[in-house]
C-alpha cells in the first residue's frame, strides 16, 4: 500500500503534479510528431550517424560517458529546477526543462521506431528506458515541488495539512531527497545502460 504521507503529499500538490506531468507528456508528443515532420535528408543523416554509433560500440571505438560527467549534468538540472522553484517566474524554467526532457525522449524513441521498427523499439528500450525509469519520475517530482513552492509564494497559500515553519528549508530537503534517486539514475546510465546497448547492438 502507498504510505499515507505520500498520499497526503500528492493530494496537497495535485495541481503542481498535473502541470508537471502535462508539460512532460506534451514535450514527448511534440518530439514524436517532430520525427514525422523531419525532411528525408535529415532523417537519412541521423540514421547514418546512428549506424556509425552502433558500429563504434561493437568495435569498442565509442566509450560510454564517464559517470562524473553524467552526475554533473544531473546535478545542474536539479540545481536549476530547485532555483527556479524559489523564483515565481521560475515556473517557466521548470516547464521548459520538463518539456525539453520529454521532447528529447519522445523524439529519440519516435525516430528509432520509425526508422528501425521492432529493432528500434528494442534499442530504445536498452538505451533510453533503464535510467529514465528513475530519472523521469524524479524530475517530475522535483518540478512539481518547485511549481507548488512558487505558487505558494506567489499567492500566499499554505499547503493544506502542513504547518512548515521553514518552507524554504523543507522545500530544499525534499529536493535533495529526490535528487538521490536522480543520482542513482546517473549511475545506471553510466554503468548499466551501456551494457544493455552493447547487448542489443550485437543483435541488430
Amino acid at each position: 500500500m502507498i504510505p499515507r504521507a505520500v498520499l497526503d503529499h500528492c493530494r496537497e500538490r495535485w495541481l503542481a503534479y498535473c502541470i508537471a506531468v502535462t508539460a512532460f507528456v506534451a514535450g514527448s508528443v511534440a518530439g514524436a510528431v517532430a520525427v514525422r515532420a523531419m525532411p528525408p535528408k535529415q532523417q537519412q543523416d541521423l540514421m547514418g550517424y546512428l549506424d556509425k554509433y552502433i558500429e563504434g560500440i561493437l568495435v569498442g571505438n565509442i566509450e560510454p560517458a564517464a559517470w562524473q560527467s553524467v552526475q554533473i549534468a544531473n546535478l545542474q538540472a536539479v540545481a536549476f529546477l530547485w532555483l527556479s522553484g524559489l523564483i515565481v517566474v521560475g515556473v517557466i524554467g521548470i516547464l521548459a526543462v520538463l518539456v525539453l526532457r520529454g521532447f528529447v525522449i519522445g523524439f529519440s524513441v519516435g525516430f528509432l521506431v520509425v526508422e528501425m521498427q521492432a529493432e528500434g523499439l528494442l534499442f530504445a528500450a536498452a538505451a533510453i528506458l533503464p535510467h529514465n525509469l528513475l530519472a523521469v519520475p524524479s524530475l517530475i517530482v522535483i518540478g512539481a515541488l518547485g511549481i507548488a513552492f512558487s505558487l505558494r509564494m506567489a499567492f500566499g497559500q499554505k499547503a493544506r495539512g502542513t504547518r512548515e515553519r521553514r518552507p524554504v528549508a523543507h522545500y530544499t530537503v525534499s529536493v535533495l531527497f529526490v535528487a538521490l534517486f536522480i543520482a542513482a539514475a546517473g549511475l545506471i546510465e553510466a554503468f548499466v545502460t551501456p551494457v544493455f546497448i552493447r547487448a542489443i547492438a550485437a543483435l541488430l
